[in-house]
């Protein structure tokens, strides 16, 4: 398939796997979720790189430990992300994490030498303005007017977004060298035991942790059931499909372009939490919203 399409394709499973996401989060605890897709993604990830001759293709060990590097850092970001979806709002953590497309965009530029339009850069910095208008409200008035956070999902969406930004381009040496299967394989090796040693950790250590870290993270009082467990698993298996795609266009195409288009995802998103999950935006964040897709069609305009 052409990149772009895969790109694009990859948003939309994004998207919806997001929805899901948010649904058991809230019904289990994000780190539970994270725990169990994970898992099952390890699962499928492996199986497709054996499928396609990981045990036969040569591979060179430094940018096999890169690669599992990379993995760690992405099993933070899974926590992170996943978190954010918990203590949302949606429409607004979503639309935050997706921005991740424009600063790898930004980054490939400069780790990669792509070039960008005057357009493109605009369109930059309509999304870090969207980005600000999103995610911050003001309280008080006069000298006791304070900027704040909107909520605590989007300190932990932009703690995603940063780490998936600089993952995406990194991750683009290993696909090059070993192909998308096997680069993905061998990251969710590392995102496998990183999500399980912090797991074991917070775990252990739970009595120490604020309320809303034992409820919103270890989902204390929340029944791990049947349901939570088959919803967790479909959120690791679409996310890894995700992943196949996005990793596929990155193997054949501009990794700007593929980082922009497979940020879309908070299309569906958005739609979700206002219908879905009854959420309201403010008008700043209204703003913010048409700050982003403005950003997202102006950074995707080719060069002339």
């Amino acid at each position: 398939m052409n990149p772009l399409a895969l790109a694009a394709l990859s948003a939309l499973i994004w998207g919806c796997t997001d929805l899901v996401t948010t649904y058991v989060g809230r019904r289990i605890g994000s780190l539970r979720v994270v725990v169990i897709a994970v898992s099952v993604s390890a699962v499928v990830a492996g199986g497709m790189a054996i499928a396609r001759g990981l045990l036969t293709t040569p591979l060179d060990p430094e940018i096999v430990g890169l690669n599992i590097l990379f993995g760690v850092g992405a099993g933070i970001s899974y926590i992170a992300v996943f978190t954010a979806f918990r203590l949302g709002p949606l429409s607004v953590v979503s639309p935050t994490v997706a921005a991740y497309g424009v600063l790898a965009a930004f980054l490939a530029t400069i780790f990669l030498a792509e070039r960008f339009s005057g357009a493109n850069a605009l369109g930059i910095l309509a999304v870090g303005v969207g980005i600000v208008l999103l995610g911050i409200r003001t309280t008080g008035s006069g000298r006791e007017r304070r900027a704040s956070l909107a909520s605590p999902g989007v300190a932990f969406a932009l703690v995603g977004l940063v780490s998936f930004a600089l993952i995406t381009v990194l991750l683009t040496i290993p696909i090059h060298a070993f192909g998308w299967s096997t680069a993905i394989a061998l990251s969710r090796i590392g995102n496998l035991a990183t999500v399980w040693l912090i797991f074991g950790v917070l775990h252990k250590r739970r009595s120490d942790l604020p309320r809303w870290g034992r409820t919103d993270l270890l989902g204390e009082g929340q029944r791990l059931d049947a349901k939570g467990i088959l919803l967790a698993s479909l959120v690791g298996v679409g996310d890894t499909v995700a992943f196949f795609a996005f990793a596929a266009a990155l193997e054949n195409g501009a990794t700007w372009a593929v980082s922009l288009l497979s940020s879309l995802g908070p299309i569906v998103v958005v739609l979700g939490g206002l219908l879905g999950y009854k959420e309201r935006l403010r008008l700043p964040q209204v703003a913010g919203l048409g700050f982003v897709a403005v950003g997202v069609l102006l950074a995707t305009l080719p060069l002339g």
